[in-house]
């Protein structure tokens, strides 16, 4: 894989922050591909287990790599390792090993993380309503920590997009 060619950016953030929207509609914008979140896939509801997340995770790690090997001109991640790292944590209180070693070793990546501005919007599959600012906090904490550069997407339609767009672009992922 020639990591110097790929531009992909991953979009990480609490639940109902408007990742998947964005996801698409930068890949859209930016004529790219994105993938898609595995746990949307596999999960129905909050009603799941901790190997019910192990075997999310795994899948999309598994995911990531094949789209990674692709070598796509600009790939729009809806979740990654950090999200899943994030998951367990808050979750089950624990990372799994896998995960951190995926964060060490994973191909050079942009990173917006989207703030909770968005109204929360019902699905059946969110559990964290009143734990948003909490969440996006941890997410900082977070990239803060394993040394990702990052941006914040903030904003509602149209502005959220551009907002992100001039992170982008401002980071070298794509040109104005």
């Amino acid at each position: 894989m020639n990591s110097a060619r790929l531009r992909v950016v991953s979009i990480v953030g609490p639940e109902s922050t408007g990742k998947t929207t964005l996801a698409k509609e930068l890949a859209k914008l930016h004529h790219g591909v994105w993938l898609p979140e595995y746990a949307r896939e596999f999960l129905t509801d909050t009603n799941y287990t901790e190997e019910d997340v192990h075997i999310v995770a795994r899948e999309q790690l598994y995911r990531e790599q094949d789209f990674l090997n692709a070598e796509p001109y600009f790939g729009v991640l809806d979740t990654d390792g950090v999200v899943l790292r994030v998951w367990f944590a808050e979750k089950f209180g624990y990372v799994p090993s896998y995960i951190d070693r995926h964060l060490k070793q994973q191909a050079s990546r942009s990173y917006l993380l989207t703030y909770p501005d968005l109204s929360w919007e019902y699905d059946p599959q969110r559990e964290s309503r009143s734990d948003l600012s909490h969440l996006f906090e941890v997410y900082e904490r977070v990239l803060g920590e394993l040394g990702f550069d990052y941006s914040v997407v903030k904003g509602k339609g149209r502005e959220r997009t551009g907002c992100a767009t001039d992170c982008l672009i401002s980071n070298g992922v794509i040109n104005p």
